[in-house]
């Protein structure tokens, strides 16, 4: 098929279609609407319902333009419809519209209508010209039909796709022949991948539209469900299960100073079963910063160590906040005779090479570090578990990383509560543990949402606790959300003002943001915490794990910028210890919208009701930060919808055991990342 003679198109639109992707009709037809608009019913005046998108037929009357006492110009047309009824458009900017009305011709008129002084008016409508021929392309391809609302694209403009796409329909059928089982797809109620793709570009009804996008939806997840189960059959093996020994966890909590909680202990029992089942453990462990992880991580770990004299690695994100995990666990397992040591990128090459060697050996018995953990001439002795904190943070095909080693046993930590639909959704390959429950004598953060003046007058509390020797944070969120955007700016300025505010902590003052360098940013923590810095100014960049126990205020500066999961996170900074600590939700503009959802972080500590609000109000790809947050183009209405996500879940299931061959149609090809590949 000549592209370019079915689209009655230039050579300039054919090549920016395959710049971005779309070389073919049938890639084109891959190129999905984001919305739609009712334009299959031509209404009357009387009809019209304000402020929503809606199509008449009228007819032109007179054009003005008027002139405003400022000076500016106010584009006006007069129109009828049959009963001779008026209606007014207005173009506040200089329009190609206006100048293409004429006089006593007939339009179609799409827009949402307003009404004042017993007038009806649209503001800068659509308007298209009516044909006395119906089938004309363009009024047959913009009015009397169910629109579709396609996005730019690089030069290209929404309503060229919407025209051009419709010369594609009678093609559909011979591009699109492959498709999944005819029983598979009655079973989930899902229309074949013809009727899909017509309905999603040419829908009939809304209903047949809802079912075409219901089919798409129900792919993509159904996509990355594959993918979570190909990714844990490629990395579990099968083993010999054992009864469950729990001589060497009691032997680790005997030499603890405090009594895990209830939650702590279920987690570490559902570990040790795993460990000592027929497979590989593969397991997700999460709740709210504080909560504990780490301890439950070492006893397992211990288990492990003392039953099968294996390895442990324990991977982070940040150094800074690997140090911290190596300083923990160094203070619990040292004096048990435990070898463990820090690799990270920071350290000098002769002292990486003698850790290296040192691990292949074996005389390493716990590594913990960074991505230096995990290069190409890393080996180990008997590496049998594997802990990723804050997984959110690695790239899925890092893990292909550990299965060189037999494919120790895995354990993904994250302080990030995620709602149980996503779990469902984009965790499927593991199993998880939850620790819902907070050590005893931990204080709720007293959150308050303030304003810039009422911020100001905070000093003399800030100040007593610094007398107290306690610590304040003061998080600034970037200038621009581009992660390629320097950070430098928005804390050089932040720190500035809190100086000003505080003459009299000169030099007792900080800053760190992501772009400095690791061995600087632990420099920073290390003079923060033993007290020659007292207030830090930062970007997120302490979101994740940093642990400042004397920490005990947190000001979060234009609050309405982040997500409540985000905020949740960060008000975790101030979560280390019994001592009543304090977040200020800081916004210039308490407008009732902002007011109304910050209030959620005054009302509650639950990170998971937090979450699951959050999701209502972001969207999952914001919310979870992870690798799939380019596959989560699905309405919330999907994402919290268990039963349908538990459909797609058994969907999976009957795949892989009923029709194994078409798994291979469903997975992704990386070479092809458009979204409607993962139909056929």
């Amino acid at each position: 098929m000549d592209l370019r003679k079915t689209l009655r198109t230039t050579a300039p639109y054919i090549q920016k279609l395959a710049e971005n992707g779309y070389p073919s009709a049938r890639d084109l037809l891959l190129y999905f609407p984001r919305a739609y608009e009712d334009r299959s019913n031509i209404k009357k005046l009387e009809e019209l319902v304000e402020d929503e998108v809606q199509t008449v037929k009228l007819k032109v009357v007179k054009k003005n333009i008027i002139r405003t006492r400022t000076g500016k110009q106010i584009q006006e047309v007069t129109l009828i419809d049959e009963n001779e009824v008026k209606v007014m458009i207005q173009y506040f900017r200089m329009s190609y519209d206006f100048k293409k009305i004429e006089l006593l011709k007939r339009y179609y008129v799409i827009g949402k209508p307003t009404g004042s002084y017993g007038k009806v008016k649209f503001m800068h409508p659509q308007v298209i010209p009516a044909h006395d021929t119906s089938g004309a392309e363009s009024e047959s391809a913009e009015v009397g039909r169910i629109y579709p609302i396609y996005s730019d694209m690089q030069g290209i403009k929404a309503a060229w796709f919407a025209k051009k796409m419709f010369l594609l329909q009678p093609y559909i059928a011979e591009l699109f022949t492959t498709d999944l089982p005819e029983t598979f797809l009655d079973r989930y109620d899902l229309p074949n991948i013809v009727q899909t793709i017509s309905q999603l570009h040419f829908p009939e009804s809304f209903e047949q539209q809802v079912a075409a996008q219901r089919r798409l939806f129900f792919m993509r997840l159904l996509r990355i469900q594959l993918h979570s189960l190909q990714s844990k059959l490629n990395y579990i093996h099968t083993k010999t299960s054992q009864e469950p020994d729990r001589t060497y966890i009691k032997e680790f909590l005997a030499t603890l100073p405090f009594t895990l909680t209830g939650a702590q202990k279920r987690c570490i029992k559902e570990m040790i079963d795993d460990i000592h089942g027929d497979r590989t453990m593969m397991r997700l462990l999460q709740w709210d910063v504080g909560s504990g992880k780490t301890v439950v991580a070492a006893a397992v770990a211990y288990h492990i160590l003392r039953k099968n004299n294996g390895q442990i690695a324990l991977l982070a994100p940040l150094e800074v906040l690997a140090v911290q995990h190596y300083r923990s666990l160094a203070k619990l397992f040292l004096p048990l005779g435990i070898r463990i040591q820090l690799l990270t990128g920071s350290l000098t090459a002769s002292e990486k090479k003698k850790i290296k060697q040192s691990l292949a050996a074996g005389s390493i018995d716990i590594i913990v570090g960074t991505h230096a953990i995990i290069q190409q001439d890393i080996n180990f002795h008997n590496l049998q578990l594997a802990i990723i904190d804050e997984q959110h943070k690695f790239w899925v095909r890092q893990r292909g990383f550990f299965q060189r080693f037999d494919s120790p046993h895995l354990l993904q930590m994250t302080a990030t509560p995620i709602p149980r639909s996503l779990t469902l959704a984009f965790f499927g390959e593991f199993e998880v543990s939850v620790i819902d429950e907070m050590p005893a004598g931990r204080k709720p953060i007293q959150t308050k949402i303030v304003s810039n003046t009422e911020a100001k007058k905070m000093k003399p509390r800030v100040l007593t606790k610094i007398e107290q020797e306690q610590k304040v944070f003061v998080v600034t969120p970037l200038i621009d959300e581009s992660e390629h955007l320097e950070d430098t700016a928005s804390v050089l300025a932040e720190r500035e003002e809190t100086q000003a505010i505080y003459p009299e902590l000169a030099g007792k003052i900080w800053l760190m943001h992501g772009k400095m360098k690791s061995a600087d940013k632990d420099q920073v923590m290390k003079d923060f915490k033993s007290g020659k810095y007292v207030i830090l100014v930062s970007t997120t960049v302490i979101e994740v794990g940093i642990d400042i126990p004397d920490a005990t205020i947190i000001i979060i500066k234009n609050a309405e910028r982040f997500g409540l999961s985000q905020l949740h996170q960060l008000r975790g900074r101030v979560w280390r210890n019994d001592i009543q600590s304090y977040c200020f939700l800081q916004t210039p503009r308490k407008s009732w919208e902002t007011y109304q959802r910050l209030r959620h972080m005054e009302n509650t500590m639950d990170g998971f009701k937090l979450a699951e609000i959050d999701l209502q109000i972001r969207g999952a790809g914001e919310m979870l930060g992870t690798r799939q947050s380019g596959q989560t183009d699905v309405p919330l209405e999907i994402l919290t919808d268990t039963k349908f996500l538990a459909e797609v879940k058994e969907a999976w299931l009957r795949l892989t055991q009923h029709h194994p061959e078409y798994i291979q149609q469903v997975l992704w090809d990386e070479t092809q990342e458009k979204i409607g590949e993962l139909l056929v």
